[in-house]
């Protein structure tokens, strides 16, 4: 946009929003500096920042974001919607200019049905301030990232998010029933109030992980819980990874649902778990934790996991070390945890199916630790945190000690070990991400992962949603324009 354009914008803005809700130019580019990612934090640090909104602005209600989105279509402007801002991928990022919506205003929750447990809340509320309120009544929501002090709900839904108890309770899309979606030309639809109905596709899930190329999700209805009655935790010390993933599969696979399962390779557990525990933990561990509203379930469901465990041979710690986990979980991301630049870093959590997890764990492992030359000292640890009927995911940490000095050659090094990583997921039957969504990050290796048939719908969709290709331009390796 020219500046004769952003002023016009601005003030058309500020009519709907008001104008202490707008900010242009450098003002919005140092007021929103962009998400968490290292790619995002190191390009900034260069001074050549990602985030390069022309202009900002703040909604509080649907009704602005619709008006909003009809203004920003009517004069072919871009729009990037953004959240709490804690994303990894870079996706929150307005890297081509345009507007930046920024939807924390949106953050009320409209309506707690007790009776259903369910909860219709905006899509600005922040996770862990959602999950306050609603403790106070008694109750939970069990969507519970690493990140919940900075993620929002609609962040968590845009990225198809998880949290630590998702082995129980299911990521983000197991907890919404519904949403509400301000679609390009600025309407609005309220999608069925349930969901897998036999009323035609799923549309709900469309939107789900579109990281807002689709459509901006302003709100949800959601699944609570009451919040447990009984926990009970534990940890086994196995031979090898492979008999703690055999133990993990046949806890899931035969009908156990504990909230955690965290089975740590040798270094994240002398790493990271040991840190945290002090037990003399010196090699492969799992920790579990089982809760509920029964305490007579959870002491026979404990059981039941005890006696798959040892069967895999599993020799059980103290159960305190599973305890210590839950009282520090969310230490990693806080200093002096938390990695800092000159230093690369990232995570790479790929899914795959149990006939091949193994093969995507030594694999991804072994092409992250050869991606780049031995000179940089890389460490990768790797833990499994997420399980499903039919699979697992292997979530490994990578850092560089200190990356280059120039910005070209330390992105060079950073995307070298990511596309590494990926092939070795996709060539090991996997797919290349499991919660942290795509961004710019991992945007160059789409195609790969989808193929060009996949692409093709993806586009499709993309278009026909959204002709004028105004929301999220680039972004999920998506073409730019119309």
């Amino acid at each position: 946009m020219s500046q004769a354009a952003i002023d016009s914008m601005a003030s058309e803005l500020a009519r709907i929003v008001g104008a202490d809700k707008v900010w242009s130019g450098a003002q919005a580019q140092q007021r929103y500096p962009g998400d968490k990612s290292w790619l995002t934090l190191v390009h900034a640090h260069h001074g050549k920042p990602l985030n390069q909104p022309q202009l900002v602005v703040a909604p509080h209600t649907v009704e602005q974001v619709s008006d909003i989105m009809r203004l920003a279509s009517r004069e072919g402007i871009s729009v990037t919607p953004l959240g709490g801002g804690s994303g990894v991928q870079g996706a929150a990022n307005a890297n081509l200019g345009g507007l930046l919506l920024d939807l924390n205003g949106l953050n009320r929750v409209r309506e707690i049905d007790e009776q259903s447990l369910t909860c219709t809340v905006e899509c600005g509320m922040n996770v862990k301030v959602f999950d306050t309120e609603l403790n106070k009544q008694g109750l939970t929501f069990t969507h519970d990232p690493a990140s919940a002090e900075w993620a929002s709900v609609g962040g968590a839904i845009a990225a198809r998010g998880s949290g630590v108890l998702s082995s129980r309770y299911g990521n983000i899309q197991d907890h919404v029933l519904s949403l509400e979606v301000v679609m390009p030309d600025g309407s609005v639809v309220q999608l069925p109030s349930v969901p897998r109905h036999g009323v035609g596709p799923e549309l709900g899930q469309l939107f789900i992980g579109s990281e807002g190329t689709l459509g901006i999700v302003t709100a949800a209805r959601v699944k609570l819980q009451r919040q447990a009655k009984a926990r009970r935790f534990s940890a086994y010390r196995f031979p090898d990874l492979a008999a703690g993933i055999a133990a993990g599969r046949e806890i899931v696979t035969t009908g156990l649902r504990p909230a955690v399962i965290r089975l740590y390779d040798v270094k994240s557990a002398v790493l990271s778990l040991e840190k945290m525990a002090k037990a003399g933990i010196d090699g492969e561990t799992m920790v579990l934790m089982i809760e509920g509203q029964h305490e007579a379930l959870v002491e026979v469901e404990s059981r039941i996991c005890d006696e798959i465990c040892r069967s895999h041979g599993g020799r059980m710690l103290e159960s305190r070390v599973g305890a210590e986990w839950w009282a520090n979980r969310y230490d990693m991301s806080h200093p002096p945890h938390v990695p800092q630049l000159p230093q690369i870093w990232m995570t790479m959590d790929a899914v795959a199916d149990f006939r091949c997890i193994e093969a995507l764990y030594t694999g991804v492992t072994q092409a992250i630790e050869h991606s780049i030359e031995p000179k940089w000292g890389l460490t990768v640890k790797t833990h499994l945190s997420h399980w499903y009927e039919w699979g697992a995911m292997i979530y490994s940490r990578v850092i560089v000690p200190k990356g280059p000095d120039t910005l070209d050659e330390a992105v060079d090094l950073h995307d070298r070990i990511v596309a590494a990583a990926v092939e070795a997921s996709l060539v090991a039957g996997g797919v290349m991400n499991d919660h942290h969504g795509v961004g710019m990050r991992l945007a160059p290796h789409m195609a790969r992962q989808f193929g060009p048939a996949g692409m093709s719908l993806l586009q499709g969709i993309k278009t026909g949603l959204d002709p004028q290709g105004i929301l999220c331009p680039g972004k999920l390796g998506l073409s730019t324009g119309a």
